[in-house]
């Protein structure tokens, strides 16, 4: 995906090897690391990570950057041990309340650290290198406008508009919730849903199951919103999605109120997301495992019912919200590379 969308915008990719380091959540002390099911890749993925750091020695000598930027995948990391070596000053960018495992091993040779939430949620790093900078939204984020969405999508612009999302990948456990709620939510609201991809087929499969006297033209399924998620959530008066970093952002910069209901079982980094908004009263949070329809459905209620609620979830969520955060992270980077150039150097930032 990263090759087509780099090549897309006339940029240079230098593909390299690398392999991620498997832990058993569902274990804990040493099992949840060596044991039968990670032993035989997290080996494997090792090798590959040495070789991705050889891979990466090369390129950055070929290229010779005056400053690297790592944003934490584990494909970071052979980049992140090269730099190191090669003597090149680095910034790393964590998205999430909770780092990853990268992140965490790179930020103690980091020249700055930029993060995507306040700096009092990273207690880890060390504060000297931190910078808030909040985490980069799309241009469409910005500047797309109601009227645009609701023509876009053609909704009635009298009938509150909910947008769901489960991520690119989708949230089948999300995605029963709404189809268990169809006939209640569509009596009131509008509903544009990204079902993801790998979900589209079956939701359409169980909608085509419905008798026609429940027909529901106000809902509005689609697999992966890619270039109109903007107009989305310009139209939207309540946005609802997992605790991922791109949900959480997209309705901070533009105050929507907002529900997270985070994926407690495959990704911690959500948990503590959701947890440090809901601190701050700036978001509602479900649990997905005890979520049932009729609860789903209840809670939409109680925020679309009421003005007050939406207006004091808008104003929490949007202290969150860094609008100009890609230029700030931009700015940061440039500091560093330019602190590192050399006279009469060819090399480019």
């Amino acid at each position: 995906m990263e090759a087509k969308i780099v090549a897309g915008v006339g940029l240079t990719f230098a593909p390299i090897l690398a392999g991620k380091f498997r832990r058993n959540h569902f274990d804990s002390g040493f099992a949840k690391i060596f044991n039968l099911s990670t032993l035989g890749p997290n080996a494997r993925d090792t090798l590959r990570t040495v070789q991705g750091v050889g891979q990466a020695m090369r390129i950055l000598r070929t290229f010779r950057p005056d400053v690297v930027f790592l944003k934490g995948g584990y494909v970071c990391l052979p980049v992140g041990i090269a730099a190191k070596m090669l003597g090149i000053p680095f910034v790393i960018h964590e998205s999430d309340a909770t780092p990853g495992l990268t992140n965490r091993i790179l930020s103690r040779w980091a020249e700055k650290i930029a993060v995507g939430f306040p700096v009092k949620s990273y207690r880890m790093f060390e504060p000297s290198k931190l910078e808030y900078v909040g985490n980069p939204v799309r241009a469409d984020i910005l500047t797309a406008h109601r009227l645009e969405g609701i023509a876009h999508f053609e909704l009635d612009d009298t009938v509150p508009v909910i947008l769901i999302t489960g991520g690119s990948q989708g949230a089948a456990q999300i995605n029963n919730v709404v189809l268990g709620s169809l006939d209640r939510l569509t009596q009131k609201y509008q509903i544009i849903h990204q079902t993801g991809e790998g979900e589209i087929a079956r939701i359409k499969f169980e909608l085509s199951r419905r008798p026609r006297p429940k027909a529901t033209p106000r809902y509005h399924p689609y697999g992966f919103l890619m270039g109109d998620m903007g107009l989305a959530l310009a139209a939207a008066d309540l946005v609802i999605g997992r605790a991922g970093v791109n949900t959480i952002n997209d309705s901070a910069v533009l105050g929507k109120p907002t529900i997270l209901i985070p994926n407690y079982e495959m990704a911690g980094h959500q948990v503590e997301n959701a947890r440090v908004l809901s601190r701050q009263g700036a978001v509602r949070v479900l649990d997905g495992a005890k979520l049932t329809p009729e609860g789903f459905a209840d809670e939409i209620d109680l925020v679309l019912g009421d003005d007050a609620e939406q207006a004091r979830l808008s104003a929490a969520i949007k202290a969150f919200g860094r609008p100009k955060a890609a230029e700030e992270l931009a700015g940061l980077i440039l500091k560093i590379g330019e602190g590192n150039q050399k006279p009469n150097t060819e090399a480019t930032a």
